[in-house]
């Protein structure tokens, strides 16, 4: 554009000024279509992507989280399963005397390749403290359970302290178990089953 060309009056300069604004609007306008129809599809698919993502790792959590209520609620993060109301305590049971407990239980998956290697009854009387008692049988443990149900007699020795009334008793158990880096030891317990001690 040459000084002739250009107008010489205001109106015609605004005129021409106007066009100039307008092709750059026009330019910007394109600019951003073309932003817009690249840039921001890929914007929102990175989004989407992004989304799916954090989606699937909270799923994974929630698989997970699940899997472990079901092994929990199976007894299958234990050693032993013992089936409910199945285990009793023989009874009278009077001051001075052996406790024997009938107790009904087999290993699970998990403590399929672990051996026992001691157990010790703890006991709780109105106090509510936990007292330990003694074996009946001194020695290693010999006897294993497998992953079949099995009803065993196991005879303890209560502590002195316990106070006449109602009492519970459980057994803590440990084991042996095979590992990746060797042997581990878990820690294991049976529930507790209640019992009348009755004073001599």
């Amino acid at each position: 554009m040459t000084g002739d060309e250009f107008p010489r009056t205001w109106k015609g300069r605004i005129i021409e000024a106007g066009k100039i604004m307008g092709a750059i609007a026009a330019i910007f306008g394109g600019c951003s279509l073309i932003w817009g129809m690249t840039l921001g599809p890929l914007r929102d698919i990175y989004g989407m992507a992004s989304n799916f993502v954090d989606d699937f790792r909270r799923l994974e959590a929630t698989v997970q989280q699940l899997q472990v209520d079901v092994a929990r609620a199976n007894g299958e993060d234990r050693v032993i399963r013992q089936p409910d109301g199945l285990s009793y305590i023989q009874e009278p049971v009077t001051q001075g005397d052996n406790v024997v407990m009938i107790l009904v239980v087999a290993r699970t998956r998990l403590g399929e390749g672990c051996r026992l290697i001691d157990w010790v009854p703890i006991f709780t009387d109105e106090l509510n403290i936990p007292t330990p008692g003694e074996r009946s049988r001194k020695g290693p443990v010999s006897r294993q359970i497998d992953t079949n149900t099995q009803r065993l007699r196991v005879e303890m020795v209560p502590p002195e302290v316990l106070r006449p009334g109602r009492i519970v008793v459980y057994l803590t158990l440990t084991y042996r178990c095979p590992g990746t880096d060797g042997e581990t030891t878990l820690e294991d317990r049976t529930e507790g089953l209640p019992y009348r001690l009755l004073p001599r």
